[in-house]
């Protein structure tokens, strides 16, 4: 019987951020994770990196974690991380108060702000809306989630603990009111298996109170879905928030070559209530429009939505998402409800994802007696790649595939150039939109820089092929003949595998097909329902 001290569920930030702790702490740990890391809410997010400004008002304790836990990050999960800073706009129709509400409340956090004038605000962000009155900018940035996500688990499986992704905890055994062990059942194989441990780790994000569920415990969990658009540029050079209450589609957040918008609140009965509502979209559109003025003729290549796990204590009363806390809550049940050996870490934001690690960890670590301090607000996720790797790289690759590769690379940068050097043909571009090589995408499916990937969705997570403007349009395809070739896959699963890559590209696009994205879905129907004869791909979608 395989046997471990602690079982995590969850292969989010949080998941992934505590494996990584309880590894750095000497316990041995397993996560369990139903589908692929970052498939949930941690990969359904815009990517903000919070200063904290936009709690400043409303929650001055939650500002100031933000703060923080920005501060730390750039320096651990730099190669993670755009440091495109941010502003916070005010309108004319804005309440005028509130600006100086939000002046103090940035102090009081120590959240750094300057104040710009509208001339200074459009001399930096031409696309904003020129009826501003005040402004300030703000720390802010993006972050790569599923980088973040992935380093995290890479970093613990090499500090010994073991993921299992496509794997699903079906049933957590107790025992005279105690925590024994989980059975868990392979998804892509079928085959079931149990594990005994010592504390089950329940960070399942919006899906939390389904594993509570399982042992008869009643979570308050409200799952708030939110939707986003993705535009193929960048409106604007950093994050742009409006400065008034929180509320939909009031900001911006530029990442990569795209910017995403975002975002709604809207209860949903289930984590898997992701279907955008018609009409949803065009009411976006139109509230951001007021910051934005041009928006309306920029083109939009995916919508996408994701589900936020807010906690609500029993005793509370549900309202609508905006009204509930966006802060973290970590349930020792062995208090709350007399089961030894689980806990639940639930709510909380992507910014505070290692804090939220911490405390969860240093819980755990007083269950097992374990004595030993947090280490990950100082230790980075990755190593810097090393100058000889990159004036190596420099007479492989062009220096933009180098700049995008040394930042998902970091200090295993050597490994791809090393694999190039034997075979120049690895050096192929396959994604031309993330400058993802053929050396590249088969470490990532072999496991050696990366978490195995098993599909091509997989390696879009761990890579970001097909994740630029062209959405995968070309790369999937070349993505599936690498598999092929390495012979992973025969010739019907791979197929089938590009068939389940393209059906959920198109799944984001068609609910925004329109104008020139409307011309790339038909090609991209036509490529495929004629060179693979996949007719039965397109039924049912807009053309």
């Amino acid at each position: 019987m395989e046997r471990t001290q602690v079982v995590v569920i969850g292969g989010g930030c949080t998941g992934t951020g505590i494996l990584r702790d309880l590894a750095l702490r000497g316990i041995p740990a397993v996560l369990f994770e139903k589908q692929d890391l970052a498939y949930g809410t941690t990969g359904r997010c815009h990517g903000l990196l919070h200063s904290g400004a936009r709690y400043s008002v409303k929650d001055i304790e939650a500002a100031k974690e933000c703060i923080v836990e920005n501060t730390i990050l750039k320096k651990i999960a730099a190669n993670c991380i755009e440091d495109t800073g941010g502003m916070f706009v005010h309108l004319q129709e804005d309440d005028a108060e509130y600006v100086k509400q939000f002046v103090s409340g940035c102090k009081k956090a120590g959240i750094e702000t300057e104040e710009l004038s509208p001339r200074q605000v459009l001399e930096r962000e031409p696309n904003v809306t020129t009826k501003i009155t005040r402004a300030y900018t703000v720390p802010d940035a993006y972050i790569d989630v599923f980088q973040l996500t992935t380093a995290n688990a890479q970093a613990a499986v090499r500090l010994g603990a073991t993921v299992k992704t496509y794997t699903q905890v079906t049933n957590v055994e107790v025992k005279n009111r105690k925590v024994q062990g989980v059975r868990f059942i392979d998804n892509r194989t079928g085959e079931a298996d149990y594990v005994a441990c010592d504390v089950v780790v329940n960070a399942a994000g919006p899906w939390g109170a389904l594993v509570a569920a399982q042992l008869g415990i009643e979570v308050n969990l409200v799952c708030n879905r939110g939707s986003l658009v993705i535009f193929n540029q960048r409106i604007t050079h950093g994050v742009v928030n409006r400065l008034k209450v929180p509320g939909d589609c009031d900001l911006i957040v530029p990442g990569g070559p795209v910017s995403i918008l975002g975002t709604t609140s809207i209860n949903v009965l289930h984590p898997e209530n992701l279907a955008i509502n018609p009409g949803e979209i065009d009411h976006m559109l139109g509230l951001a429009a007021v910051t934005f003025p041009g928006l309306s003729q920029a083109r939009i290549i995916r919508a996408f939505s994701g589900v936020r796990p807010l906690y609500s204590p029993k005793a509370a009363a549900v309202g609508g998402g905006r009204e509930i806390s966006r802060n973290y809550v970590l349930l020792d049940h062995e208090r709350e409800d007399n089961i030894a050996g689980f806990v639940s870490i639930l709510g909380g934001k992507l910014t505070t994802y290692r804090l939220m690690a911490e405390v969860t960890t240093d819980l755990v670590c007083r269950k097992l007696g374990v004595d030993k301090e947090c280490t990950t607000a100082k230790l980075p996720l990755r190593a810097a790649a090393e100058n000889s790797s990159l004036l190596v790289g420099q007479k492989f690759l062009s220096l933009p595939a180098l700049e995008k590769v040394k930042h998902r690379l970091g200090s295993d940068l050597f490994l791809l150039l090393e694999r190039i050097k034997k075979d120049p043909i690895q050096a192929e571009i396959l994604c031309e939109c993330e400058f993802v090589t053929r050396a590249e995408l088969e470490l990532a499916l072999e496991g050696v820089i990366t978490i195995p990937a098993r599909t091509i969705s997989d390696l879009a997570r761990r890579t970001r092929l097909g994740l630029g403007t062209c959405q995968g349009n070309f790369c999937g395809y070349k993505a599936m003949i690498t598999v092929y070739e390495k012979g992973l896959w025969q010739g019907e699963q791979a197929k089938a595998e590009l068939e389940k890559f393209l059906r959920d590209r198109w799944k984001g696009q068609e609910v925004v097909a329109q104008g020139k994205q409307n011309q790339q879905l038909f090609l991209s129907h036509h490529l495929y329902d004629e060179a693979l004869n996949y007719a039965h791909l397109g039924e049912g979608t807009a053309r």
